[in-house]
């Protein structure tokens, strides 16, 4: 059982991958390649609650991967959980916009979007679920604390813009629970 929960979670960890092929079936892949990956996230946490507690290489790859699939599917997941607040089914680039008085079609506003609004934030992303994760596993779940008080102190001044502050707290509540998820897979399986 232990091996089958790890397979899922290098699995989870390559969703991600699933994001170029898909292009050329749906104009934005992200919400599917959520979805993938927490149907995969899921089905590694049932297979792991009922595995036998495990050591060795078993629970080293099993640490390791938890934080790889927290980093890296984490992405796809937060900016999905954007789109559908936002009730955005089809992405900005693709809705159709409406017409000018000259006929031709308006550029999408992109001035309310959290990506718009908060730059760098896939990188923060990455590093605020690994260390989520990471001091998750490590037993130190007040580094989390840590974690949150270096991102608000970093985004205090772009904070003030319109979206800014909603889109900060929804998408670090969404990598929190990413990261807490992955981990605690990993956790399942000690």
């Amino acid at each position: 059982m232990t091996v089958i929960a790890l397979v899922l979670l290098a699995v989870s960890t390559a969703a991600p991958l699933l994001a170029p092929p898909l292009r050329r079936v749906v104009a934005d892949p992200v919400v599917p390649v959520a979805a993938v990956s927490v149907v995969l996230l899921c089905a590694a946490a049932a297979v792991a609650a009922g595995a036998d507690p495990t050591g060795g290489w078993r629970l080293g790859a099993a640490l390791v991967l938890a934080v790889v699939v927290a980093t890296t599917a984490g992405s796809h997941v937060v900016r999905a959980v954007y789109r559908l607040m936002r009730r955005e089914f089809l992405p900005a680039r693709v809705r159709p916009s409406a017409p000018t008085p000259a006929g031709d079609p308006e550029p999408p506003d992109d001035g309310d979007r959290p990506e718009a609004v908060l730059r760098g934030g896939a990188w923060i992303g990455y590093l605020e679920r690994a260390a989520v994760a990471t001091t998750l596993l490590a037993g130190w779940p007040e580094g989390i604390a840590l974690v949150l008080a270096v991102k608000g102190v970093g985004r205090y001044a772009e904070l003030r813009e319109t979206n800014a502050p909603e889109a900060f707290i929804i998408g670090t509540l969404a990598s929190l629970l990413w990261a807490a998820a992955a981990a605690g897979v990993a956790h399942l399986l000690r």
